[in-house]
């Protein structure tokens, strides 16, 4: 029957007894710094079940340098407030079960990936959303790069004192639908701040319109960390039924998708390769971005500038010169088959790897927004039908002419892979298994 016609009432839960909105906090200590202490580790453990869509990691960043009516104020240089960590850590039952280096340049390019509401809802929650300035018309933060809004010194992600803010690590088990049994899967999360306080903030000064000056300082720390999250308690017949089910041999197997995240150098070669020798059984995608020492105006560092040669240029106009080639392969098999040669035929393959729409105007794409992504699965969407590189076969990853009309200061000076894959994390009652 269509569904104005069914009157079939939704499934109930009443095996569902209690639901506790709980924080776990850090241990070891409340106030981290890049000169200080830089790794927290939160441990979740209880007899109740962990629901990932609720998972928040909260904290409080200081403004060392503020002074009561003072100029100097602290801007991070993305509203997700993911860029203050250099890597992550998930540690499930003794096991690590994901690992992930450069974790702020990952969490910005899959927050760059997501539609405009989710976006919007994870600025709403960190520092406010950057893209959008109540002093501008539509047209000009559109066309202008992504991050000219930092000469305001009055826009929302500015922190004068102090700010809490909120974020959802990027992590596969927290992004699966799946509650977390944490009796026999208990979880210890790790966060590394980023070794230097400049890498995720904006550093120099501003002269306001009314003549004015404001500085960006890098003199901060974090307190006040926090873990929330939700967690159910089942009636004792349903718990019973699980707790039996494991202690026959079986298990409780979770399905999500995991990141893999390396970076090579280039060699300053405009012709470069990059070899990968990680392997996986079930490689869903791969994504690629660019990194280029750039100095402009301290807006993009490592965390958040995902290069193209383009971005260089007085003008964004796209010559036959601008082009460049770029494709992996794996073993004898080709991504695509012919190469990408265009930014158009780059964000076509980027949006079948990504399988939805996204928030990227094209005037970001060609400067510091500029993501490659191929999709290697057999079936878009399907469960385990990624590609495998257990056999062996090395992955490389190519790019010809990578530069802008030949100048040899547009050829970028490492490249970032990312390889998402799916896993599958086998909880038992004697511990857990990751298979990747």
């Amino acid at each position: 029957m269509i569904g104005g016609l069914s009157y079939k009432l939704k499934n109930g839960a009443s095996y569902v007894t209690d639901r506790r909105s709980v924080t776990f906090f850090a241990s070891g200590g409340n106030q981290y710094s890049s000169a200080g202490v830089k790794v927290m580790r939160f441990h979740l453990a209880s007899d109740s079940w962990m629901d990932p869509n609720t998972f928040r990691i909260q904290f409080q960043l200081n403004n060392k340098s503020f002074v009561a009516n003072g100029t100097n104020f602290v801007l991070p240089l993305s509203w997700n407030p993911a860029v203050f960590f250099r890597r992550c850590r998930i540690i499930a039952g003794g096991q690590v079960i994901e690992d992930i280096d450069d974790f702020n340049r990952l969490s910005l390019m899959l927050t760059a990936l997501k539609p405009q509401d989710e976006q919007l809802g994870i600025a709403n929650e960190g520092f406010g959303s950057f893209d959008e300035d109540v002093n501008q018309q539509h047209a000009d933060y559109t066309d202008t790069r992504r991050s000219f809004h930092l000469d305001d010194a009055l826009i929302a992600g500015t922190v004068n004192q102090a700010r809490q803010v909120l974020f959802k690590p990027m992590l596969g088990i927290l992004n699966q639908d799946k509650h977390i049994p944490l009796r026999y899967c208990p979880l210890q999360i790790e966060l590394e701040l980023v070794s230097d306080p400049a890498d995720a903030v904006y550093v120099g000064s501003k002269t306001a319109a009314n003549g004015g000056a404001y500085n960006y300082v890098a003199n901060w720390d974090i307190t006040d960390i926090q873990c929330k999250v939700d967690l159910l308690t089942l009636d004792s017949s349903l718990q019973n039924e699980y707790a039996s089910h494991l202690l026959s041999g079986k298990s409780l197997p979770l399905n999500f998708s995991s990141w893999n995240h390396s970076n090579q150098a280039t060699g300053n070669d405009k012709n470069f390769s990059a070899h990968i020798s990680r392997s996986l059984t079930r490689l869903k995608g791969v994504f690629i971005t660019l990194l280029h020492p750039s100095t402009d105006g301290g807006q993009y560092k490592v965390c958040n500038n995902f290069f193209h040669p383009l971005s260089l240029k007085a003008y964004l106009g796209s010559n036959i010169n601008d082009q460049h080639d770029v494709w992996i392969q794996v073993g004898s098999k080709l991504f695509p088959e012919y190469p990408v040669k265009s930014c158009n035929q780059a964000m076509y393959e980027l949006k079948k790897a990504v399988g939805h729409q996204f928030h990227i105007y094209n005037r970001w794409y060609r400067t510091h927004q500029y993501i490659i992504g191929f999709d290697t699965e057999r079936v878009a969407g399907a469960g385990f039908t990624g590609l495998s590189t257990k056999a062996g076969d090395l992955m490389t990853v190519n790019f010809r002419n990578c530069d802008n009309e030949e100048s040899a200061q547009s050829v970028p000076s490492r490249v970032y892979i990312a390889l998402n894959y799916d896993a599958v994390l086998n909880i038992r009652d004697s511990g857990v298994e990751l298979m990747d």
